[in-house]
C-alpha cells in the first residue's frame, strides 16, 4: 500500500472553509500528484487594506502538515528565481527561517493565520524591496551565516562557539542543570543560565536545535569544524575523552 501524499481529511476540509471566507481566489484540491495543493492568485493589502498586487501561487501541503511547513511556489513569474530574492534553488520561497516557526507561525495556527502573517509579510516584503532596495522586515544571510546570524540575534549572543555550544545544550531531550554551563563562564547551569535556556527550550525544541546543526555541517565547513570542536570539548569535560587522546 503506496503512502498518502494527502494531508488529514478534516484539515482538509477546515482549510476548504476557511479559504472559502477570507481568500475566495484560492482553492485547495489533491493534485494529479495525489498531494494536497492549495493554488491561485495571492492577493497583498497594505496596513490599510488597500490591495497592491496578486501573486499567482502554488503552496504544496505535506502530508504532515500543520508539522511540516507549506511549500510555496510563486507560479506567475512575478518574482525572480534567486537566493537574493528569498528563493530557493529549487523555485520555492524561503517565507521564513524553520528555527523561527515558534514566533512566524506556531503548530497550533491555521493556514489562514498563515496566509495572514508570514505569507504576507514575504510578499509584502518583495513589494518593498522593489521600490526601495531594502527589505521591510530585515533578512538574514543566505546558508549558514544566517543560521548564525538568527542565532546571535535570539541567544543575544555573538561568539560563534558559544552559539554553538548554546545549541547542543538544547539539543537534549531535558535541561541538564549539573552541567557546565554552555556560556562559558565555568558554572554549572543552574547556577547560571537555567532561566535563559528554559526560556530558549519554550522556543527552540531539540529537534530543532539538532536540524540547526545539521544545516551548519552541511553549508559552511568553518561552521562544521568549530562545532566539532564544540562537541569535542563537551565529551572530554563529560569524561567521553581524555585530553590525551
Amino acid at each position: 500500500m503506496s503512502e498518502t501524499l494527502a494531508i488529514a481529511p478534516d484539515e482538509f476540509e477546515r482549510i476548504q472553509a476557511d479559504l472559502g471566507d477570507r481568500y475566495p481566489t484560492l482553492h485547495i484540491f489533491t493534485n494529479q500528484d495525489g498531494a494536497t495543493e492549495v493554488a491561485g492568485r495571492f492577493p497583498v493589502f497594505d496596513s490599510n487594506d488597500k490591495k497592491l498586487e496578486a501573486f499567482s501561487l502554488s503552496i504544496i501541503l505535506p502530508p504532515a502538515y500543520p508539522v511540516e511547513l507549506p511549500i510555496v511556489y510563486e507560479v506567475g513569474g512575478r518574482i525572480p528565481r534567486i537566493a537574493d530574492r528569498h528563493v530557493f534553488g529549487n523555485g520555492s520561497a524561503c517565507i521564513f527561517m524553520p528555527d523561527d516557526r515558534w514566533r512566524c507561525f506556531p503548530v497550533s495556527s491555521s493556514f489562514v493565520d498563515y496566509l495572514d502573517g508570514p505569507l504576507r509579510n514575504y510578499f509584502l516584503s518583495q513589494l518593498y524591496y522593489e521600490e526601495t532596495g531594502k527589505w521591510l522586515f530585515g533578512e538574514y544571510s543566505h546558508d549558514g551565516k544566517g543560521i548564525i546570524e538568527y542565532y546571535q540575534e535570539l541567544f543575544e549572543i555573538q561568539d560563534v562557539s558559544t552559539v554553538i555550544y548554546f545549541l547542543f545544550a538544547l539539543c537534549e531531550s531535558k535541561l541538564r542543570k549539573q552541567s557546565m554551563c554552555p556560556c562559558g563562564s565555568g558554572k554549572k547551569v543552574k547556577r547560571c543560565c537555567l532561566l535563559k535556556l528554559r526560556e530558549l527550550r519554550r522556543k527552540i525544541d531539540p529537534k530543532t536545535a539538532v536540524s540547526a546543526l545539521q544545516r551548519l555541517y552541511m553549508r559552511q565547513l568553518l561552521y562544521q569544524e568549530a562545532a566539532c570542536r564544540v562537541l569535542r570539548s563537551r565529551q572530554e569535560k563529560a569524561g567521553y575523552l581524555s585530553r590525551s587522546s
